[in-house]
């Protein structure tokens, strides 16, 4: 005759050092993923985009991609400031028709995101690394 196990109670195969060390990894996974939601929420902000805070007459540097710009907002005069905003039109959309009237234009970053849509034209920055 086979004899059928209780329902409902431990299981006699994980011995107490078993489950302390998965209780403790578990713990480790949970401060991992927790740490790593607040470096992104709360991290350096030379890591956030800082475009929409720019203005005409501000220097910046590109830490993104070209497809995928992020900028760094910076005093002019510092070594990696490459660009100089020429004109920031925070109601603009299309940068060919905000940049068109703006001389010495060189370049232009456009955000177009639901609620926040904006583009600011630039060129080289002249001053860049004098002080």
């Amino acid at each position: 005759m086979s004899q059928i196990p209780p329902l409902g109670g431990p299981n006699a195969s994980y011995t107490a050092s078993q489950i302390r060390r998965n209780r403790l990894i578990f713990l480790g996974l949970v401060v991992v993923v927790a740490g790593m939601l607040a470096l992104w929420a709360f991290g350096p902000e030379e890591t956030k985009d800082q475009s929409a805070s720019l203005k005409a007459g501000d220097c910046f540097q590109n830490i993104g991609t070209s497809d995928n710009a992020m900028t760094k907002k910076l005093d002019c005069t510092d070594p990696h400031a490459d660009y100089k905003v020429l004109k920031m039109d925070k109601k603009g959309v299309v940068d060919t028709f905000s940049c068109a009237d703006v001389p010495g234009t060189t370049g232009s970053l456009t955000q177009t995101a639901a609620e926040d849509f904006f583009v600011v034209c630039f060129k080289a920055n002249e001053a860049k690394g004098k002080k």
